[in-house]
């Protein structure tokens, strides 16, 4: 016990006396984690000799699995405090550094209210569901998730003209009170339709906040530590789901759904007095670029391996993500016996192998330049891992679809981005990235809308067995198909793509 109290004034001394030293262990994920994992290691080092000493083995094994998942997110917030104190603002310090950790502690905080749900909200939904014809009780169970995701993309280009118009401190301090509203309602909701309501609220505070960060950040940041300072955001996004998921899953247990939703309220409300008390005030902008047109929209659609990037590894990769892990994982491991706690304990699986892997993969793709490899194999390994179900259709086999969904995604996730501009050439240089970047995203995200919906039509019709089964094929398939196109297919060289364009009429 003294060798785990001497970690905790050790981590809070150091916060305290060297803030440099925190911020820089805290500058990306896997840094955080690793920091966190060392104070795990020696706070169990301090107390394991106890705990051995007094319960059985079974009672030990259980209490440690679950201690320690309930550690490891009490030690990940602890962690987010103090790197807001570490960068409290100091005589001589730096302004746009204080102004990034107020920023990563607001959106912290609005996506772990978001995260809370995660592990039980088909189950939650399910509750709701009175017969209504035409629809079955699957389909309405991911019907919340899908018409999130939808309103998310089709509130996010206005998000951004708002953010540029308004300011993006001002911009955040609105948008987060339709998602306070949004929880709250959810937690008091008595059918399906209010659910359907208040979650969409929620979208609406999701892309105001989600697009609010990101020009806070990119305003706040010098042009020389732009990358640094999007490390802190995803850092953000990515701490906030390995808690929310565990966390919310406990708080499900011992408090209920609906008290569980109150809690995200409150976060909600929390991240709206953060925005209001650390961010600094920042000038409205007019926007720079034009944005898109609908016929540059045809005109992407008309490069065909665009077409293949988008439909063989961005839209399925968004439809495992919704679909298998955000609907499918709940209701099988609920079927399978486990509690919400439980069910957010496995879940938290995947975050920590793309917290683990993402940047080692991330730096490889970069130096061997081949993005199209990695984001091939991240489309098979993701199909194949989930199809472990057929082997063993009970948790174990769930969870090694979870872990291989985690290293697919780790593999797929930045290196389709890096393959965006890399296919595009010619519309980059008419339209502009940005451009090019907010009709992809914009496509990209059909497949977060449908991930659910056709989960949610499979199960219904032929079970929640068969629907992990087709989810896997599906995902072998575009997989298969992303490699046929991008690995055995050469691409044209930009010179001849030039000499293309300049024969065109």
């Amino acid at each position: 016990m003294a060798v785990a109290a001497a970690v905790s004034a050790v981590v809070v001394l150091s916060a305290l006396l060297v803030p440099v030293l925190l911020r820089a262990a805290g500058a990306t994920p896997l840094r955080a984690v690793a920091m966190v994992a060392t104070a795990l290691l020696a706070f169990a080092a301090g107390v394991l000799p106890q705990l051995t000493s007094v319960l059985p083995t079974e009672a030990l094994h259980g209490f440690l699995y679950d201690g320690g998942v309930l550690l490891v997110v009490l030690l990940l917030l602890v962690f987010e405090a103090l790197l807001l104190l570490a960068a409290a603002p100091r005589r001589g310090g730096s302004e746009s550094t204080s102004a990034v950790a107020g920023m990563r502690a607001a959106l912290f905080l609005f996506m772990l209210a978001e995260e809370l749900s995660r592990s039980f909200l088909p189950l939650y939904t399910r509750e709701l569901y009175t017969p209504v014809p035409g629809l079955s009780e699957a389909l309405m169970m991911g019907l919340p998730i899908g018409l999130f995701m939808a309103l998310v993309a089709v509130f996010t280009p206005f998000a951004g003209t708002w953010a540029d118009r308004f300011g993006s401190r001002r911009t955040l301090l609105l948008g987060t009170l339709p998602a306070v509203a949004g929880f709250a309602g959810t937690a008091l909701a008595g059918s399906l339709a209010e659910l359907l309501l208040w979650r969409s609220a929620c979208a609406l505070g999701y892309a105001v906040m989600f697009i609010g960060a990101q020009g806070f950040i990119a305003r706040h940041t010098p042009a020389g530590q732009r990358a640094r300072g999007m490390a802190q955001f995803v850092a953000a996004v990515v701490v906030a789901g390995l808690c929310g998921a565990p966390l919310g899953g406990i708080l499900a247990d011992l408090l209920g759904y609906r008290a569980t939703f109150a809690a995200s309220a409150l976060l909600a409300l929390a991240a709206a007095v953060a925005a209001a008390t650390l961010l600094p005030a920042d000038r409205a902008e007019r926007a720079r670029n034009r944005g898109f047109r609908l016929g540059e929209v045809k005109g992407l659609l008309a490069n065909p391996r665009f077409v293949a990037l988008l439909l063989f590894s961005s839209v399925p990769t968004k439809l495992m993500l919704t679909g298998y892990l955000f609907y499918l994982v709940p209701v099988s491991l609920h079927a399978a016996g486990e509690t919400p706690a439980g069910i957010g304990r496995l879940m938290m699986t995947y975050g920590l192998i793309i917290v683990l892997f993402g940047p080692w993969v991330s730096r490889l793709a970069d130096r061997t330049g081949r993005h199209a490899l990695f984001a091939g194999i991240g489309g098979l390994v993701g199909g194949a891992g989930t199809l472990a179900i057929l082997q063993d259709p009970g948790v174990p086999g769930i969870l090694a679809g979870i872990a291989a969904l985690g290293v697919a995604h780790a593999l797929n996730n930045a290196t389709q981005l890096a393959l965006v501009p890399e296919v595009c050439r010619r519309e980059c240089a008419r339209m502009g990235e940005s451009s090019v970047f907010a009709v992809y995203r914009l496509l990209e995200r059909g497949g977060s809308v449908a991930g659910p919906l056709l989960a949610a039509a499979v199960a219904d019709r032929f079970g929640t067995h068969a629907a992990l089964v087709a989810l896997g094929v599906l995902g072998m398939l575009c997989g298969t198909a992303f490699c046929a196109v991008f690995l055995l297919a050469p691409a044209a060289s930009p010179a001849s793509r030039t000499a293309g364009e300049g024969a065109a009429p």
